[in-house]
C-alpha cells in the first residue's frame, strides 16, 4: 500500500481519487520532517502562478512529490525543483494508469535497484560491468539478499548467478561463523558489518587477514562497503567490493622480513666492521710497538753478539770457551726469539717482499742439513736429509725460513729418535716432508698449532720452549708464497709436516757459483757510523781481527774530520740507520759518496723492519741488515759487496 501525504487544503476530488490507490494522510508543511513516514506527497499546483519561484512552496521538501497540474497550465522551470519526481494531469488522478505511474515513480526514486528491476537495461549494463571486474563486486538489498554478483564470485561459491540472486549469505553456503560472527574470537560477522554501514551511511574499509570462506587455504581480503542512496538520500542497497590481497600481503610480509634481515645483516656488518677496526688497531699498535721497541731492545743484544764474537777469537782456555759457548747459545736463543717476533711483525705489516725464482732445491737442502745436524746431535737425535736435484719455482729465502722453522720445531719437541727430511715429486709439485718421532699432535689441535703464541700442553717439558710463533710464521710465509702445508700426526709416534712446492723450469735457472771463495777484506778501510759507543767498539774489534783498518764515529761530521786528518778514503761504510740529531745512515752514505766522488759500497744496520726502510736502502744502493747481526753475517756482507765492486770495475 502506497502512503500518500496531501496538504490539508487539498481538493477533495484529488483525495477521493487517491484513496483507490493507497492510504491518505493530511499534513502541514511543518509535519514533513521525517521523509520515511510517507512514500509520496501530492501537491495541487493548478491554481498557482508557477512562473514565480515563491509560488512553489515545495522547493525544499525532503519527500518526493508529484505535482497535479492542468493540461493547459504552463510549468516553466518546475522540472528543476528538488524532490519533484513527476507531473500528473488532473484527469489522470484515480485512473489505472495513475496507479501504475505512481508505482514506477516510487520504484525509480526509492529502489533504483531491486529484485523487480534486474531485467532493466540499466541493471543489465551494471551486471556486465560487475562481470568484468577482477575484484568481487556484490550488491545486496537491506535484507542481505544478493541483487548483483560477478562471474568470479559465482565460480568461487560454486553456484550460478541465477542461483545466488535473491538469496542471502547463509542460503548460498557461507559458513555461519563468517556471516553471524563469533564472540569468542571477536569476529563481528558479515551481516553486522553490513548493518553498521547501512545504519551509519558511511563507507567502511576492512582488511581480513584470515579469510577462509569458500577456500581451503587462508586468504587475505580487503572489503569496501558503500551504502547506495536514492534521490532522497535514503540507503536502499549496499555495494560490497572484495579484493584478494593475498599476493600483495605476502609480498609485503616477505619485504618486511627481508628488511628485517637486511637490518640484522647491516647491524652484524657494522659490528663486524667495528671488531675489524679494533683488531686492525690492535695489530697496528702491536706492529708499532715492535717497530719502536726493536731498535732499543735489539741494540744491546746486537752489541752483546759482537763482543761474544770477539771473545771467541781471543779465548783458548777450554773452561772459558765452554762458558763462552753457553753464553753464545743463550744469546742465539734470545736472538731467535726476537727474530720470531720480528718475522710476525713484518708478515702482519705486509712488508716482506717475495722474489720468485727457478732454482735447484739441492743447495738449500744441503745448507739446512749442515745447519741442523750438529744441533740435533747435541740432543742425541739423528737428522737425515734426502737431497733432491729438482728445480722448484718459489722464493728461496722464504722457503728456507719455512724448512728451518719446521726442523727447529721437530728438534725442539723430539726427545728420542730422529728427524727425517724426504722429497717426493708428484706431478708438477715437489713435496718436502719433515717427519719426527716426537709425541704427536691431537687431531683437534691441527688448526690451533698454527696460531700465534700457541703451545701444546705436552710441550711443557720440552728442552727448548719458544714463544709459540714458529708454526704461525710457517703458515703466514706459506700463504705469502701460495704453497700448501699439510700435517699428519699419530699420538705417541710422531708428526709429519709436508710442504708442497711448485716445480720450476731448468732452462730458467740463473747460473751462479754460490761456493766461489770470497776475497779477503784484510787491509780494507772500513768506516763505522753508530751513535752507540759499545756498538762501534764491538764492530771495530771484529773487523780488526780480520785485518781491516776501521775509522769509527758517531756522526758524519766527526767521520769526515777523522778521515781528513788521517787522509783516508773509505773502501766500505757500515752505518746505523738512526744517528744523532735525527740524521740517517742513508743520508750519511750519500754525503760520503758525494764527497769522495765515487759510489762507495755500504751496509745499513737497523732494527726497523718496515717496507719503507727496505725501499730506502734499495734506492741508495745499500744492503740492509737487521739487528742483531753476528760476525760471520757482517763479514760475509762486507766481502760480498767488495767482490761486486771489483766485478763492476
Amino acid at each position: 500500500m502506497i502512503r500518500f501525504a496531501v496538504f490539508k487544503e487539498c481538493d477533495e476530488s484529488i483525495v477521493n481519487a487517491l484513496c483507490t490507490v493507497g492510504e491518505i494522510s493530511r499534513v502541514t508543511a511543518a509535519e514533513l520532517v521525517d521523509p520515511s513516514a510517507h512514500d509520496l506527497l501530492i501537491v495541487d499546483w493548478r491554481h498557482r502562478d508557477l512562473s514565480q519561484p515563491e509560488s512553489r512552496p515545495m522547493a525544499c521538501c525532503r519527500v518526493p512529490y508529484i505535482a497535479v497540474i492542468d493540461e493547459k497550465q504552463g510549468v516553466p522551470g518546475i522540472i528543476d525543483d528538488t524532490g519533484l519526481v513527476d507531473l500528473v494531469g488532473i484527469e489522470e488522478i484515480g485512473s489505472a494508469a495513475f496507479g501504475w505511474r505512481v508505482k514506477k515513480t516510487l520504484q525509480r526514486t526509492r529502489l533504483p535497484l531491486s529484485l523487480d528491476v534486474l531485467a532493466s537495461p540499466e541493471a543489465q549494463l551494471l551486471q556486465q560491468l560487475v562481470d568484468n571486474l577482477t575484484d568481487w563486486a556484490i550488491v545486496k538489498d537491506l535484507e542481505h539478499r544478493f541483487l548483483l554478483v560477478g562471474e568470479d564470485f559465482a565460480r568461487t561459491v560454486g553456484l550460478s548467478k541465477e542461483d545466488i540472486i535473491g538469496k542471502n549469505d547463509l542460503e548460498i553456503g557461507t559458513p555461519k561463523e563468517a556471516v553471524l560472527g563469533n564472540p569468542e574470537t571477536g569476529w563481528a560477522g558479515f551481516w553486522a558489518q553490513d548493518d553498521e554501514v547501512i545504519k551509519s551511511g558511511c563507507v567502511s574499509v576492512e582488511e581480513n587477514l584470515d579469510w577462509h570462506a569458500f577456500t581451503v587455504r587462508h586468504r587475505y581480503k580487503r572489503t569496501i562497503r558503500v551504502p547506495l542512496r536514492n534521490s532522497t538520500g535514503c540507503t536502499y542497497a549496499l555495494l560490497v567490493i572484495a579484493t584478494d590481497i593475498t599476493d600483495r600481503a605476502r609480498a609485503e610480509r616477505n619485504l618486511q622480513a627481508r628488511n628485517r634481515m637486511l637490518r640484522r645483516v647491516t647491524e652484524e656488518k657494522l659490528n663486524a666492521d667495528r671488531h675489524r677496526l679494533v683488531a686492525e688497531q690492535a695489530i697496528r699498535a702491536k706492529n708499532k710497538f715492535f717497530a719502536a721497541a726493536s731498535h732499543d731492545l735489539r741494540q744491546p743484544l746486537h752489541a752483546l753478539g759482537l763482543f761474544l764474537s770477539v771473545l771467541d777469537n781471543r779465548l783458548d782456555d777450554p773452561g772459558n770457551l765452554d762458558i763462552l759457548h753457553k753464553m753464545r747459545h743463550s744469546c742465539d736463543s734470545l736472538s731467535a726469539l726476537f727474530n720470531s717476533l720480528l718475522d710476525i711483525s713484518r708478515l702482519d705489516a705486509g712488508v716482506i717482499d717475495v722474489s720468485l725464482q727457478n732454482f735447484s732445491i739441492s743447495d738449500l737442502l744441503i745448507s739446512v742439513r749442515d745447519e741442523f745436524t750438529q744441533l740435533a746431535q747435541a740432543r742425541c737425535l739423528d737428522v737425515s736429509v734426502e737431497v733432491s736435484d729438482s728445480i722448484v719455482h718459489t722464493d728461496p729465502v722464504l722457503l728456507g725460513r719455512i724448512l728451518r722453522n719446521l726442523l727447529q720445531n721437530a728438534i725442539n719437541h723430539t726427545r728420542v729418535g730422529s728427524i727425517d727430511v724426504r722429497c717426493r715429486q708428484l706431478g708438477n709439485v715437489l713435496h718436502i716432508d719433515v717427519a719426527d718421532t716426537g709425541p704427536g699432535i691431537p687431531e683437534q689441535q691441527f688448526e690451533a698449532i698454527f696460531s700465534e703464541f700457541y703451545q701444546l700442553d705436552n710441550q711443557q717439558n720440552t728442552p727448548t720452549r719458544g714463544l709459540g710463533l714458529g708454526l704461525a710464521i710457517v703458515r703466514k710465509m706459506a700463504q705469502l708464497l701460495d704453497i700448501e702445508i699439510q700435517l699428519r700426526s699419530v699420538l705417541g709416534q710422531g708428526s709429519t709436516f709436508s710442504v708442497a712446492v711448485p716445480l720450476g723450469e731448468l732452462d730458467k735457472v740463473e747460473e751462479h757459483d754460490a761456493h766461489a771463495p770470497r776475497h779477503s777484506i784484510a787491509g780494507r778501510n772500513i768506516l763505522l757510523l753508530d751513535d752507540e759507543p759499545d756498538i762501534r767498539e764491538g764492530l771495530s774489534l771484529i773487523l780488526d781481527s780480520f785485518g781491516c783498518h776501521t775509522v769509527s764515529a758517531e756522526s758524519a761530521d766527526e767521520a769526515l774530520r777523522l778521515l781528513q786528518t788521517d787522509q783516508i778514503e773509505p773502501d766500505f761504510i757500515i752505518a746505523d740507520y738512526r744517528l744523532k740529531d735525527g740524521n740517517t745512515g742513508t743520508a750519511a752514505v750519500e754525503r760520503f759518496r758525494h764527497h769522495f766522488r765515487r759510489n762507495i759500497p755500504a751496509v745499513i744496520v737497523t732494527g726497523d723492519t718496515s717496507r719503507l726502510r727496505q725501499q730506502e736502502a734499495r734506492q741508495f744502493g745499500c744492503r740492509l741488515l737487521h739487528k742483531p747481526i753476528d760476525a760471520d753475517e757482517l763479514v760475509e756482507a762486507v766481502a760480498g759487496a767488495l767482490d761486486e765492486e771489483l766485478l763492476v770495475e
